[in-house]
């Protein structure tokens, strides 16, 4: 089966048409056109650059470029040192696609108030990292060593359970936002009901379009077509990042709008509305700042004693930090 590797780029260079080249290299410039618009709204766009979501999303986006060239280079032999080509790949591909996975994870912080359920993705994240990137990086620099042939069977099982598992756990953190967001977005559709209706319409046709992405890319793996799917893999993952920021940044508007409309921000010592409650974190008479914890209540039923009862809608800490 070695033998019949050569060639599709798992070792060395390439052997392809013109027009799979050209196909190549449009994948190319369309991952790197990607990195640079989302660069610039990611510099425009945030006022505070702290945060793991900030972080995240850049790294996510320069590690695409490095993959995208490491391959580059490696397909077409522009740069003969394997060892160089190989490292790129690796740092880019490190970067673009547990970083991506670390750039949901981060914005379910946003709609999800059960700490258990993020530790476990989190945890997800930590061990497909170890199982699903160090086995296939070992692999890869010993199919591009000066003795291949043992590696390059292997390492070809191996990309295909790898992109497997990364898809799955991609698909797993998106069921779970959405699962989350349509119980936040119903909750909040009686206080603007188009308005969340409409950034719920955006967040369920988002995420079936990621899934169906990755599902060409799986297509792309089993049909054996490497080349494509290396080089396709970095304009995907662009892709994807930019619809993840669109959407992030419009449920961030939604709650950040709910938040200023129920908080008098106008006088600097206003009192706080009775159905804005502080986390403990707080202390009693401060106004919430960047370390609080505010969650937005309404009024929902009246307990025996004729109180009116609040239910906690969502949190909406450090929404400033996402502007």
């Amino acid at each position: 089966m070695a033998s019949s590797l050569s060639g599709q780029g798992y070792s060395g260079g390439i052997d392809v048409t013109l027009p799979i080249a050209m196909i190549m290299a449009g994948l190319f410039t369309l991952a790197i056109f990607n990195v640079i618009e989302i660069n610039f709204w990611i510099f425009t766009t945030f006022r505070r650059r702290v945060g793991l979501y900030f972080w995240s999303l850049l790294i996510a986006s320069w590690g695409i470029p490095f993959h995208a060239t490491g391959f580059l280079l490696k397909f077409f032999q522009l740069c003969t040192n394997e060892y160089v080509n190989v490292g790129l790949i690796v740092v880019g591909w490190y970067a673009m696609v547990t970083g991506q996975s670390i750039v949901l994870y981060s914005r379910l912080h946003l709609i999800v108030q059960d700490g258990r359920k993020i530790r476990w993705v989190l945890g997800l994240i930590v061990v497909d990292f170890f199982l699903f990137h160090i086995p296939p990086t070992i692999l890869l620099f010993g199919s591009n060593s000066s003795n291949p042939e043992p590696f390059l069977t292997p390492f070809a099982i191996y990309e295909k359970i790898q992109i497997t598992a990364f898809s799955t756990q991609e698909f797993i953190i998106s069921a779970l936002y959405i699962w989350e967001a349509r119980k936040m977005l119903r909750s909040l559709a009686n206080v603007k009901r188009e308005e969340a209706r409409s950034v719920m319409i955006h967040l369920i046709l988002v995420n079936i379009l990621m899934i169906m992405m990755d599902i060409t890319l799986l297509g792309t793996e089993y049909g054996n077509e490497y080349a494509i799917e290396t080089t396709y893999k970095s304009a995907l993952y662009s892709i994807k990042l930019k619809l993840e920021f669109s959407i992030l940044n419009r449920l961030r508007a939604l709650v950040k709008s709910r938040h200023q409309s129920t908080l008098s921000c106008e006088t600097p010592n206003a009192p706080i509305p009775s159905f804005v409650t502080m986390s403990a974190t707080s202390q009693p008479g401060e106004r919430p700042g960047d370390d609080s914890r505010i969650f937005l209540t309404h009024t929902t039923d009246t307990s025996s004693d004729g109180r009116l009862q609040e239910r906690s809608l969502m949190p909406t800490n450090n929404i400033d930090h996402l502007a």
